[in-house]
């Protein structure tokens, strides 16, 4: 994956040693080993051991150091491939049954997506069987403001953050004849009003209380977005700005970051070539479904393509996992394979980076969710 590799020794220091004894494993806990374990897109062990208890990672490091330091009674389970933490989609409407689609409105920034959430949908298993594990829930683009959205799991319900971020849209799908506005020019001056105003969710942005998610597609589109952001001093996740790399200079500099629509056979150079420039510039970056009619899968599809296409393995694979994850707010529980965070995990049967690698197993919270790669398609 171009990700540097551990020694035993640095491993062992900087990921964690055996298990303290206030942190004993309980007769639930179990092992997984694997011949690559990624910690995230710069860190792979070779021959790594997690050690997972109450849904939870307890340990993680070289097998050769941990494996004598586990009691008999914990179960292991070896895996010739790679374990990596799931995948996060930086944005879905997966599980959105109700309640942010009303056309009539412009504004519904009080709007609790969580409301309208349905976590026994059919679309989260699927989502689940491509190896996804949390994404961001956000609104479609119908609406300048489309509700304050959450990160939730794929599998079992779970709310990493209920109210995560303000999504707004400043594309032509929100700009409508028969209600106001009508134009760019007035949906962005009514934006600044409310970022003025200071109420409801437009102030919890404000006040550092809410993240800020701006959709947007064509060129002058994000340079509307980045002005407006400028005059209110905000930060953002520029959704759906494909063409930001034209821009990467002005993005790193504002601290603003990009999730991009899933690549595909066929892509554009440019698109590769935009993503190039983000990497290069230090851009966090990662790669959303709310935006896509494609499965789940086509998340690591898209990045593998990437992959052979020369941009940096480390940083694509940050990009569907600890990228989106700092995003949305939940670096402290997802999106790396590290003592502390949720068990979410992906067994793979190769580098998940290439094309021809399967799927083999998902664990979401420490248990092992019935899914196959083939559910996602």
């Amino acid at each position: 994956m171009g990700i540097s590799t551990l020694t035993s020794a640095l491993a062992g220091a900087l990921l964690l040693a055996a298990p303290a004894a206030a942190e004993t494993p309980s007769a639930e806990a179990f092992a997984l080993i694997a011949d690559h374990v990624a910690v995230d897109g710069g860190t792979v062990i070779e021959n790594g051991l997690v050690l997972v208890d109450g849904g939870k990672i307890l340990a993680v490091g070289p097998a050769a150091d941990l494996q004598g330091t586990l009691a008999d009674t914990i179960r292991v389970i070896e895996h010739e491939g790679w374990l990596t933490a799931g995948i996060v989609a930086a944005n879905g409407t997966y599980g959105m049954v109700s309640g942010a689609d009303d056309s009539t409105r412009a504004f519904l920034g009080d709007l609790e997506l969580r409301d309208g959430f349905d976590p026994d949908d059919s679309s989260l298993a699927k989502a689940t069987g491509a190896g996804v594990t949390s994404f961001g829930l956000t609104s479609g683009r119908g609406n300048v403001a489309g509700g304050t959205g959450a990160v939730v799991k794929t599998s079992g319900g779970t709310m990493l953050n209920e109210s995560s971020h303000l999504a707004l849209c400043l594309a032509p799908p929100a700009l409508r004849g028969n209600r106001f506005p009508t134009s760019y020019a007035g949906a962005v001056h009514a934006v600044e009003a409310r970022f003025t105003e200071g109420q409801g969710a437009f102030g919890k942005v404000v006040a550092g209380e809410l993240g800020l998610e701006v959709a947007v597609s064509a060129r002058h589109e994000i340079r509307r977005a980045l002005d407006l952001l400028k005059r209110t001093g905000l930060k953002a996740t520029l959704r759906g700005a494909d063409r930001a790399g034209d821009f990467a200079p002005e993005l790193a500099e504002a601290g603003h970051a990009v999730a991009l629509s899933p690549l595909g056979m066929g892509t554009s150079p440019w698109r590769y070539e935009s993503i190039t420039a983000l990497v290069e510039a230090g851009v966090p970056f990662a790669f959303g479904l709310a935006d896509t009619g494609s499965g789940a899968d086509c998340l690591r599809f898209g990045a593998a393509l990437a992959a052979r296409e020369g941009i940096d393995r480390g940083a694509l694979w940050n990009s569907l996992t600890a990228s989106p994850a700092a995003m949305l707010g939940v670096s402290g529980r997802v999106g790396r394979v590290a003592a502390g965070l949720d068990a979410d995990l992906v067994l793979w049967s190769g580098d998940p980076l290439e094309l021809t690698t399967t799927l083999e197993a998902v664990y979401v919270d420490g248990a092992q969710v019935e899914a196959t790669e083939g559910d996602a398609k």
